[in-house]
């Protein structure tokens, strides 16, 4: 099968795949200009409420080479290579609900369409939590996260996706059901096939259910920033943690822009946050260990505050510094782009896209994580700049590339995207990616073009 189509008969695969959900879970889809460019496009939408459907819905597409784009909630459809037009988008929107709470054993099992948020409010009310902090959580799906493998500031401890979940089931691109790994915590039987599927962007299979191990919500935050222009005065405290036995839930990095959205300095300047989460004995000694230590470089806390309600709206402005793709403005031109390296890079790296955004004549949002090595960067400029918006990415791009590092494209409108290396320079395990795609997806229905090297 080939996938050529001389073209694609909308009514007539409208009323076999209304045959399948139902035709009131299948319409056709309406352009808008402007979103489309941050938003995926189709033909048809399609918003199944069981594997079953999901798997007679790819039996259909791939029997009839019909393209496959698949959509959360749609936080991140502008991240990754532009797909085109597809025939076909699959919603997970109905496939939502938590299956299965085991408190004592530490698992939850839910379908993938269930939002980050509505996961976490179910599991705090049993004092847990699910300890992966993507952006929008409102809005992002527990299956869209795992998909990008999606983690927020507090990736510094816990982790990301990839971390906590055991045991998934998966609907191939030819329809076909298999379940990876299994619901019980400790699992060293055989290969962990569930990390295939972390981070593929949808490219490999279509994700029905997801069991994640848990852990108890802790008992209390503490929060620290130290505004400085001084990249030493960063490096040190960096080091100074590092070396330490503290154990920072979070350690961003931010730009002025940033930390003014943070905590309204009337004098802007970047600024180091740490947050700590834990028992309050352990959180008040390294609060007061890092306190003691930023003081005797010279530095007093520009900010400090205790507890969650305090602490997490901070942290979601550092979680949400991508933007998400369905809320752009159209006399905007947004992106953001995921720069990963290692810890000791960051600030140097802040340093380069700071300037080269100064010379824009733009702000830079900055988050970079002095434990992770992950960094996120958002430029918001006027629309007619797409031109020096695609220089700012390339120069940033040969930037990463000669310390070793990588930059993705985390958000960009479709013009931008197809003029730009989405995922960075050539990768070693390029040809290894493309056998895996080969196997699981021959004909290459499943959101082509979007993830690295145009698979």
């Amino acid at each position: 099968m080939d996938g050529v189509k001389v073209a694609f008969p909308i009514q007539q695969a409208m009323g076999h795949i209304g045959e399948i959900v139902g035709p009131e879970l299948v319409e056709e889809q309406q352009a808008n200009n402007h979103t489309s460019s941050y938003t995926i496009r189709a033909s048809i939408v399609v918003a199944p409420e069981t594997e079953e459907q999901v798997s007679h819905v790819l039996q259909f597409a791939h029997s009839n080479g019909y393209s496959v784009v698949t959509q959360g909630g749609g936080t991140k459809d502008a991240w990754g290579g532009h797909t085109g037009q597809a025939d076909i988008l699959l919603s997970m929107k109905n496939m939502s609900g938590i299956l299965h709470h085991s408190i004592g054993d530490l698992m939850v099992t839910a379908l993938p369409g269930t939002t980050v948020k509505t996961l976490q409010d179910a599991l705090g009310q049993a004092g847990q939590f699910l300890p992966i902090d993507p952006s929008w959580s409102e809005q992002s799906t527990i299956g869209g996260m795992v998909a990008a493998n999606g983690s927020g500031p507090k990736r510094a401890l816990f982790g990301s996706a990839r971390d906590h979940l055991i045991a998934t089931r998966v609907a191939l691109a030819d329809g076909t059901v298999i379940r990876t790994g299994a619901k019980v915590v400790k699992n060293v039987a055989g290969y962990d096939m569930n990390k295939l599927f972390v981070g593929s962007m949808g490219t490999l299979g279509v994700l029905t259910e997801l069991t994640f191990k848990i852990r108890p919500l802790p008992a209390t935050t503490g929060l620290l920033a130290f505004g400085s222009n001084a990249s030493g005065d960063w490096k040190r405290i960096q080091e100074a943690l590092l070396d330490s036995q503290l154990e920072p839930c979070a350690a961003e990095l931010v730009s002025p822009a940033l930390a003014m959205k943070l905590f309204g300095s009337a004098q802007p300047e970047p600024a180091l946050v740490i947050l700590f989460e834990d028992v309050d004995p352990s959180v008040s000694y390294q609060l007061e260990w890092l306190k003691t230590f930023a003081a005797n470089i010279g530095l007093e806390p520009a900010s400090e505050c205790r507890g969650r309600t305090a602490t997490e709206p901070l942290i979601e402005h550092l979680r949400n510094i991508v933007p998400s793709a369905n809320a752009i403005a159209p006399d905007r031109l947004v992106v953001s782009l995921k720069l990963l390296s290692t810890m000791t890079e960051v600030s140097d790296i802040y340093e380069f896209a700071n300037t080269s955004a100064a010379q824009l004549g733009c702000e830079l949002y900055f988050s970079g994580g002095l434990f992770t090595g992950i960094s996120y960067c958002t430029l918001d400029t006027e629309p007619n700049r797409t031109q020096d918006i695609i220089q700012w990415i390339h120069g940033i791009n040969a930037y990463m590339d000669q310390i070793h590092g990588a930059a993705i494209v985390a958000l960009a409108p479709v013009q931008v995207r197809s003029a730009v290396s989405v995922w960075g320079f050539a990768r070693a395990d390029g040809g290894l990616m493309k056998d895996i795609k080969q196997k699981l997806d021959s004909t290459h229905i499943l959101n082509r073009g979007r993830f690295v090297g145009g698979i």
